[in-house]
Formats: structure tokens, sequence, C-alpha cells
């Protein structure tokens, strides 16, 4: 028996690098108001989605025994999806839009 060796066979490609997620670098550097809560979530590669969380208004509660738990107590005031990737000098943020945020 002999062995057959292909000559043209095509090398299999390396995988890509996979990115880091930055969710959590994404959602201490954006700006935000004080009672904000930023929730970040990759979706996939560079891209993210960001919502701005905050209390929800409580003035129109027929029961104001209501509190906690019970109800739902917050409501999301801003979203934005956002590329995002990581120079020497920080992150690089770009809001779906083409607006250069930080």
């Amino acid at each position: 028996m002999s062995d057959v060796i292909e000559v043209n066979a095509q090398q299999p490609k390396p995988a890509p690098p996979v990115a880091e997620d930055l969710s959590e670098e994404i959602a201490r550097a954006v700006e935000k108001r004080p009672e904000d809560r930023v929730m970040c979530r990759r979706i996939w590669g560079n891209s993210y989605r960001c919502n701005w969380w905050t209390a929800a208004d409580s003035s129109q509660y027929d029961n104001p025994g209501m509190q906690g738990n019970l109800v739902t107590t917050h409501t999301i005031r801003k979203s934005r999806f956002l590329n995002v990737t990581k120079s020497r000098t920080g992150l690089v943020i770009i809001e779906q839009n083409g607006q250069t945020s930080n």
C-alpha cells in the first residue's frame, strides 16, 4: 500500500480571536445620573445594548403601602445600542447613530 499525500489541500483557517466582553467596564464608563443603574449586555462581537434604569414614579399609586418587590419599582429611562472597542487610552464607545459617547 502507498500513502497518498494531498498537496493542494487548503489549510484550516485559524479561528478569529474572541473579543473580550466589556459589559461591566461600559456600565461604569457611560454617563449616568446618580439615581441610574446601568445594565449592559453584549449582543455579539463589539456590539452591546445598554439600559439606564431609574426608579419609577410612585406618586400615582392608589395604594401607598405598595413597596419593594410587590410592584415594579424601576423603568428603563434610556436604551442605546453601542459599538465598543478598547484602546490604549480606554474605551472607544460609538452609539449606533454614529455619535461618539463617553
